[in-house]
């Protein structure tokens, strides 16, 4: 037994003492985990996964463990149970094991990413449900902390996010779990369709489609070229353009909205995800970096276009109804503006 073993097996020992459910391999309604780290894009494309376990095992406790950022989603969706929001902390290792102390309950438990990473390997390992299920390292080395390891597919880049943590099922029974579905649909909270309905019931939102000027990789589209692409939008349809914009970046969304001084530009701040999911059910489109605002656009069917720096896009694009995108070239530092107003034509709608 090599020294990482036994040293996560002493470390999860003491951990048992605190349950109240004994893990079993094959229960007939198991308790099932999904630990799901990251953003609000990863938690999106785990719903699949989610709703393929819920149809297959209806009456199981199913449960998300998840950082901060994709608790929204998460609870927003109809087929989890519970929702299990990990901590952070200063000190790493302390902080899961602190985290793995809350998830001692489950008879089964997924570590739900596409790759291998070895501080999810060892949470899933604390957990000690008899059932672990995730992407190894070495497919010709038994696992430490999976008792059911899963090879990752030859070119992880060449397959959606999606398609991948689907394998992550077979494990569990699920050998074509795509064939049930691949819902990305939320239940989004009535105070978030309560923002939704105050801002359309302002007269600017009786038609309107929303710019997001927020993303979490280095951008090739620049503000102005967002302000250029907004005028050519009024000056084509009767739309108002929305603004919208992550909180540290919604001081940013009021000021080229001020700029730009017309009454049909209009800055909305979204106190969170769901709120935005909310108003995009109502959007004529968005026009978007990749990233959440892309894949909240997905869960919606709001149609979309997609502005893509950088990034394997063959994993990461947005699974939405009428979804476009528009690439660099090779070498392109930004993306010209001409280009994208052609790419949008086919969403405009021409003023009466």
């Amino acid at each position: 037994m090599s020294l990482s073993r036994s040293l996560l097996n002493l470390t999860a020992l003491p951990l048992k003492l605190g349950r109240r459910h004994r893990p079993r391999r094959s229960p007939l309604n198991p308790r099932i985990l999904i630990i799901r780290r990251n953003r609000l894009g990863d938690m999106i494309y785990t719903l699949p996964l989610l709703y393929a376990l819920r149809r297959h095992y209806a009456q199981s406790h199913l449960a998300v463990a998840c950082d901060p950022a994709g608790a929204p989603i998460a609870e927003a969706c109809p087929a989890v149970n519970e929702v299990i929001v990990l901590e952070r902390g200063v000190n790493p290792w302390a902080a899961m094991v602190t985290n793995a102390a809350r998830l001692q309950d489950f008879d089964w438990v997924v570590a739900a990413k596409g790759g291998f990473d070895r501080r999810l390997a060892t949470l899933t390992r604390l957990t000690n449900g008899a059932i672990r299920v995730g992407f190894t390292r070495r497919a010709d080395r038994p696992s430490s902390c999976y008792t059911d390891p899963v090879a990752l597919p030859d070119d992880p880049h060449e397959e959606h996010q999606i398609d991948t943590l689907f394998r992550l099922l077979r494990p569990l029974g699920l050998l074509n779990p795509s064939k049930f579905t691949t819902d990305l649909s939320l239940r989004l909270p009535q105070s978030s369709r309560d923002f939704a309905a105050a801002l359309l019931a302002q007269p600017a939102f009786f038609r309107f489609m929303l710019i997001n000027l927020s993303s979490t990789v280095p951008l090739k589209f620049r503000e102005e070229d967002f302000a250029a692409l907004a005028t050519r939008i009024l000056a084509a349809t009767d739309l108002t353009v929305g603004l919208v914009a992550a909180p540290a970046d919604q001081p940013k969304a009021r000021e080229l909205a001020a700029r730009m001084a017309s009454e049909r530009v209009v800055a909305v701040a979204t106190p969170g995800p769901l709120d935005l999911a909310a108003l995009l059910e109502h959007a004529a489109f968005l026009i978007t970096p990749e990233g959440g605002a892309a894949h909240l656009a997905a869960t919606v069917d709001t149609p979309a276009l997609v502005l893509w720096s950088e990034g394997p896009f063959k994993k990461w694009h947005s699974r939405g109804i009428g979804h476009a995108f528009v690439h660099p070239e090779p070498g392109e530092r930004i993306l010209p503006v001409e280009r994208v107003w052609q790419a949008l034509q086919p969403f405009l709608v021409p003023k009466t």
